[in-house]
């Protein structure tokens, strides 16, 4: 009996420490998450209503007769908003990717929503640019045209302005990402100190500061380095299309970077979350994705998803991009998204 009582003794002892152990990181947890902002309406002041312009041989499709998804049991859809708020509260939409995650295939798929994807808006009544949607009308006006345009309904979103974006890859130690050549030579070797400051002049050939490098190849990049080579988009021919891929190959390496080195979380945590926005994501759904994060941040993750775009200008001439074949690529997302076998 006695051997018994001091079995017994040291076994409560133990569970004991451990769960006084949980409880503190429960706690702690649970107090760095009160730093978020938390929205579930967006009061912010938006930019002026944008004036309309009428494109040429622009119909915007029916989409009446496809299903509009959501999520379910195996799919929890994201918007990530990645703003420019330099100078005002919300600022504007320089980045825009729907972060899928799907339990069945194990997958988080990227994909990119150009900033100057020309939709139909219906908080503004005509069609203009996606990035117009919320900036003038935020969240909710930048949700509903997602919705109306590919016939996603995405309850929530985060927001994350550069410095949220900066500290997180400086507090993991920086990135290691795949650098083409033109992007190597325009990224600064030194801080500048200026988001807008490259290692190229404006004409985008001329070196004025040291780069990372000049050849092509995967550069170990530091926060202001990452956000340099995630804005570049005038040394590409091709409108948009490599500086989104770029932002995903940086947001993949940032969440591979994060499973390697799980004792770093808490750190990024801290360093971003006063200077984050979530949108329609309570602490309590939060916390719960912070408590699986070691089963999502083993899923794969996919950024070679995109939707075809097709370039075009408006009257004005300013460059836009439109979706040909608008309800065939909204079916072909839909079937990437909520594919149940890979």
């Amino acid at each position: 009996m006695r051997k018994k009582q001091i079995v017994w003794g040291v076994v409560l002892g133990v569970l004991g420490v451990v769960v006084l152990a949980a409880a503190v990181v429960l706690h702690t947890v649970t107090s760095l998450l009160n730093n978020a902002d938390y929205m579930d309406e967006d009061n912010e002041l938006g930019s002026p209503r944008p004036e309309q312009e009428e494109v040429v041989d622009f119909v915007p499709e029916d989409l009446s007769s496809l299903e509009v998804r959501g999520n379910n049991d195996y799919v929890t859809n994201y918007l990530l908003i990645g703003c420019d708020a330099r100078g005002s509260s919300r600022g504007r939409a320089d980045t825009i990717v729907l972060l899928s995650v799907n339990d069945a295939t194990k997958t988080i798929r990227l994909v990119s929503l150009m900033r100057d994807l020309w939709v139909t808006v219906p908080a503004l009544g005509y069609p203009t640019k996606i990035n117009a949607a919320y900036s003038h009308g935020g969240f909710e006006a930048l949700l509903d045209t997602v919705e109306a345009n590919l016939c996603l309904d995405i309850d929530q979103a985060v927001r994350v302005d550069f410095t949220a974006f900066q500290n997180a890859i400086d507090v993991l130690g920086g990135i290691d990402v795949y650098v083409d050549e033109r992007a190597a030579r325009c990224i600064p070797k030194e801080d500048p100190g200026n988001p807008d400051s490259f290692a190229v002049a404006d004409d985008w050939v001329t070196q004025i500061r040291e780069p990372i490098g000049t050849t092509a190849g995967v550069y170990h990049l530091q926060g202001f380095q990452a956000l340099s080579f995630c804005r570049l988009r005038k040394i590409y021919p091709d409108s948009d299309y490599s500086r989104t891929e770029n932002q995903r190959r940086v947001i993949a390496s940032l969440l591979v970077t994060a499973a390697e080195n799980p004792s770093k979380i808490y750190g990024v945590l801290s360093a971003i979350l006063r200077e984050v926005t979530l949108y329609r994501l309570p602490r309590s759904e939060l916390l719960g994705i912070l408590l699986n994060a070691g089963q999502y941040l083993s899923y794969e993750i996919d950024t070679d998803y995109r939707l075809n775009y097709q370039g075009s200008r408006t009257p004005s001439g300013a460059s836009i991009l439109l979706l040909p074949d608008q309800e065939q690529q909204v079916m072909a997302l839909h079937r990437a998204l909520y594919s149940v076998e890979e």
